[in-house]
């Protein structure tokens, strides 16, 4: 049995609220199309125009395209909205191709790695969601290691005794390694920045010296951070990306493939690669929990608003948005 949108729709109460507050008169919208991502496309669309676009086609969840076309919302190609005054974007996809066809863009940026894109470019007018304690710590952190949870449930593999390696300790690393822990799992680090590592230490983690674990997980952000070709890594082992990026390049023969888990052979050894390396908590789980997203989402409609003011390069959140966000949460009880 699954749960259908409605449930998300239901529990999605912050966006029902700032909705309303939303003055663009039309924004494309290209974020991964899964559950929630269709309740705040439909609560926008009774305020303003919304061009809803794929942002990919792994993470696209069918009954969500389905419920948006019942209620006469559909999905279009990228190339269709990239005339829209202006964006919500999702590592930059739409805004880079947008860029190719028109000189100036005005968007709400979620992610960090499409902050850093967005930077390269001029006559770019953004604003970082990203930059936020409520997105960038709170989503990050405590929000997405339970995406990662989910996408392991999916898998039925018992997690406690598991030894697990997460590549980068940056803020998603640093939550998803703490939950595993929570959980049971013999949890090892490995980051490039020194200082990072030192972090790790002192919250309690081992650093790994190579990728020899039952779990691999990267959360770097950065592609191709994990080649088979030049780790070590265990006969058997499953590995899972959650960054925005697609972050580990398989090696060897494909042979089998379970329909989201791919089984390789390389050098004598087996492994599993999650969908083909995309990130695991989109692809085949639900991502970041509900009120998490609520409140990232509640941000962007906000940040809409911002658009409109007179700056150039980008900038991150206003602080008198989290401000109306936690005031709000704490007067509803969210």
């Amino acid at each position: 049995m699954e749960i259908n949108v409605d449930w998300y729709y239901d529990r999605m109460k912050l966006v029902k609220i700032f909705a309303k507050e939303v003055e663009v008169e039309e924004v494309a919208i290209c974020i991964p199309l899964e559950y929630k991502t269709a309740v705040l496309i439909y609560e926008l669309s009774k305020y303003t125009n919304v061009i809803a676009t794929d942002f990919d086609g792994i993470a696209v969840k069918e009954k969500a395209v389905e419920w948006l076309r019942d209620r006469g919302i559909d999905v279009v190609n990228r190339k269709k909205a990239i005339n829209a005054k202006y964006f919500l974007d999702c590592a930059a996809v739409l805004s880079r191709t947008a860029l190719k066809h028109r000189r100036s863009i005005s968007v709400v940026e979620l992610t960090k790695t499409g902050e850093e894109i967005l930077k390269r470019f001029e006559g770019v007018k953004a604003i970082s969601v990203d930059s936020s304690t409520l997105k960038g710590i709170g989503e990050n952190t405590y929000g997405t290691a339970f995406g990662l949870l989910d996408a392991l449930m999916r898998l039925n593999v018992y997690l406690p005794g598991k030894d697990v390696v997460v590549i980068g300790f940056g803020r998603v690393g640093r939550g998803c390694a703490r939950l595993l822990k929570a959980l049971g799992c013999k949890v090892k680090v490995f980051d490039i920045s020194e200082s990072k590592m030192l972090e790790a230490l002192y919250e309690g983690f081992e650093i790994a010296n190579s990728f020899d674990a039952d779990i691999v997980v990267t959360c770097t952000g950065v592609r191709g951070v994990l080649r088979i070709k030049d780790s070590s890594i265990r006969d058997g082992a499953i590995l899972l990306n959650l960054g925005a990026e697609m972050e580990i390049e398989p090696a060897g023969e494909l042979v089998a493939d379970y329909n989201g888990v791919k089984k390789y052979r390389y050098n004598e050894i087996e492994y599993y690669l999650v969908a083909d390396g995309y990130a695991a908590n989109l692809a085949i789980a639900n991502g970041t929990p509900i009120e998490v997203m609520d409140r990232t989402f509640s941000a962007s409609i906000l940040a809409l608003n911002y658009l409109r003011e007179d700056f150039n390069g980008v900038i991150p959140l206003p602080k008198e948005i989290e401000k109306r966000i936690l005031t709000t949460m704490i007067a509803h009880r969210l």
